[in-house]
């Protein structure tokens, strides 16, 4: 056979090999969250660029130990933390600051989602606030709640749910109960004492944050939940939610981009922070996941933002100090375990 003859066979034999598209790894929560962006949001990412995203599940804590054991040898691009455990990975020095050359739409992006020093970016805005089933209430004969401290109204014994400590829906109904009553992160006495009440009416605490089952079986009447979650529910379910911004306010909660410190790949991370920021991209979220959208050039419809928050609803959230509370929470940990779940 000729050397040229060789040759040809050689490049046919390996084209016809297959090509290991180029990987970014992307840490994010499962279940429906998982489901919807490797259904609708990331094939489109892949496309765009010719590249593989691999998706890891989990959680933001566990995400937060995964970088903390990987940080001599990073294996993830970018991980999704909610605010309060993202605010621990860049204190740990974990997290890469994002630039306005990496991601073009940052002049664009909401103020309140942009992480402390650049650490990271929201790609959503939520509401934590009060939801009750409007069925219960008015077999009940109760009136809808209209503040934090309506968790510790009597009439409600035995059906509030309401997260731990160890979750933002427990540590939020602690703090905002302790505002509420004339306390703050350094006087927490006021909220101690009014969540001493509310756990008397407490059928259920709940270790993770879905708390759909216990509505369902009108074991709960009322919970601390946010609006996003809630509405997710009741447009999958049909089942009656209402969601209630408390007089005393709404903290808001943010579910987090990161680009990992010494990422393997963090110029693609830093593409797909990029692309989840775009317009076409958050109003997807809005419509998919219940998002608020934190690209201000997205435009939705009256019926689309319902039940969101959008346009100058995000100025009316309440932003509380996570690094103060995280500084804080092995305190408060204690003596909730001690005082309240005994």
């Amino acid at each position: 056979m000729k050397f040229g003859t060789i040759l040809l066979s050689l490049f046919a034999t390996l084209g016809c090999l297959p090509v290991h598209a180029e990987e970014v790894v992307f840490a994010c929560w499962g279940g429906a969250s998982q489901q919807n962006f490797q259904t609708n949001i990331l094939p489109g990412f892949e496309k765009q660029y010719g590249v593989t995203v691999r998706y890891v599940p989990g959680g933001s804590t566990y995400f937060v130990s995964q970088l903390q054991a990987q940080k001599a040898a990073p294996e993830i691009d970018v991980a999704c933390m909610d605010d309060g455990p993202q605010s621990v990975a860049r204190e740990l020095g974990l997290l890469e600051p994002l630039t306005a050359a990496q991601i073009p739409a940052m002049p664009d992006i909401l103020p309140a989602a942009i992480g402390k020093d650049n650490s990271g970016v929201g790609y959503g805005m939520l509401a934590m606030g009060l939801v009750y089933s409007p069925d219960a209430l008015s077999a009940a004969g109760i009136e809808p709640p209209t503040s934090w401290n309506d968790l510790a109204d009597p009439r409600f014994k035995g059906h509030v749910v309401l997260g731990t400590i160890d979750n933002t829906p427990g540590l939020f109904a602690l703090m905002m109960l302790a505002r509420a009553n004339g306390g703050s992160v350094d006087n927490m006495e006021p909220g101690f004492a009014k969540m001493k009440e509310v756990a008397a009416n407490v059928g259920n605490f709940v270790k993770g944050t879905d708390m759909t089952p216990y509505f369902q079986q009108g074991e709960a009447w009322i919970g601390v939940w946010t609006n996003s979650e809630m509405n997710r529910f009741v447009s999958s379910s049909g089942f009656p939610l209402k969601f209630v911004f408390p007089k005393e306010g709404a903290p808001a909660v943010m579910p987090m981009l990161n680009l990992v410190k010494n990422a393997p790949n963090s110029k693609m991370g830093a593409n797909l922070i990029a692309y989840l920021l775009s317009p076409e991209i958050q109003k997807q979220f809005a419509l998919s996941s219940k998002l608020g959208p934190v690209n201000t050039k997205v435009k939705l419809t009256e019926d689309e933002a319902k039940g969101l928050i959008y346009g100058t609803g995000a100025a009316s959230l309440v932003n509380l100090d996570w690094s103060a509370m995280n500084a804080k929470r092995p305190e408060w940990t204690k003596r909730w375990n001690e005082e309240i779940e005994r």
